[in-house]
């Protein structure tokens, strides 16, 4: 009996062998053949929508970095300044034309990637609200290229001159030194606010801590002050900070020795910055408390 069952196993087993051998000669069914060819449609479209977003990452990138030395290179005009030397003239022009060839190739890209979305089966609204960021900040920029074109031509430049572009080796090593010197410059801004404590703390500039009813409490620059708030100096070329009132307290820390509190008539006048690697090392901050 025992004997008769151990066959009736085997026989089944060889019963199954079968089947899954013809199964497998006959390959996948209709409906298998349907799955597996959604699922590489499926694989393909996210790596496109993939490919596709890095490719824009990357380009919003490239723009944002041209519109920034553009940006930069628009405060190359020496304001109300009717005449300028020779160095200065050829470095206007090097300037616009750099300006000139920006603009043509950020708008060649945002028009590019503008067409691949469309081609694109990706529906991302953060995408075109970017690309219309873009163009629209390129709109701003050109506006602001057309007046300084303006200015320029009242300065006898040519309309020939203000409107060339460089080619694509000028270009690039045009755009390494603008890179360079936009990095150094960077390096280089220092912020600075003047006001009561009442004014500071409305501009979001300082924030109080601890104390009790208002005693002993301490004053700190706020970390997440926006730029706009406060004002831009160059630390190479900028000795004086003008002040207010009769008595002043530094709210950020700048060692003692580096600068000087200056007093004109019994009233403050100005902070002079005897070492400005010294007093601009620990912060790029200087936040200044009046009274």
């Amino acid at each position: 009996m025992q004997t008769q069952r151990t066959s009736l196993r085997v026989a089944g087993a060889a019963v199954l062998a079968t089947f899954a051998m013809v199964a497998c000669q006959r390959g996948p069914s209709e409906s298998e053949k349907a799955a597996l060819a959604e699922n590489a449609r499926l694989k393909t479209e996210v790596q496109s929508r993939d490919s596709l977003i890095e490719d824009m990452t990357r380009s919003f990138g490239d723009i944002e970095q041209n519109l920034a030395i553009i940006e930069d290179r628009e405060k190359l005009l020496p304001p109300g300044e009717e005449s300028l030397t020779v160095d200065q003239r050829e470095r206007i022009m090097r300037d616009i034309q750099l300006m000139n060839s920006l603009m043509q190739e950020s708008r060649d890209q945002v028009a590019e990637l503008t067409k691949k979305l469309d081609k694109s089966r990706v529906d991302s609204g953060s995408l075109r609200r970017k690309l219309k960021a873009l163009d629209a900040e390129l709109a701003s920029r050109d506006s602001a290229i057309t007046l300084m074109k303006e200015e320029l031509l009242a300065k006898d430049f040519k309309i020939e001159e203000v409107n060339q572009k460089l080619n694509a080796f000028e270009l690039e090593m045009a755009r390494r030194e603008a890179t360079i010197e936009q990095l150094g410059n960077e390096m280089h801004t220092a912020y600075y606010a003047v006001g009561s404590m009442k004014e500071l703390e409305q501009n979001g500039v300082v924030k109080r801590d601890g104390g009790l009813l208002g005693i002993g409490r301490s004053s700190e620059l706020n970390e997440a002050v926006s730029s706009s708030k406060l004002s831009s100096i160059d630390t190479r070329n900028t000795e004086r900070i003008p002040l207010s009132g009769k008595k002043v307290e530094l709210v950020t820390e700048h060692p003692a020795g580096s600068y000087e509190i200056v007093k004109e008539q019994d009233e403050l006048a100005y902070l002079k910055i005897k070492d400005p690697d010294a007093f601009w090392r620990l912060s790029h901050y200087l936040v200044a408390e009046v009274r």
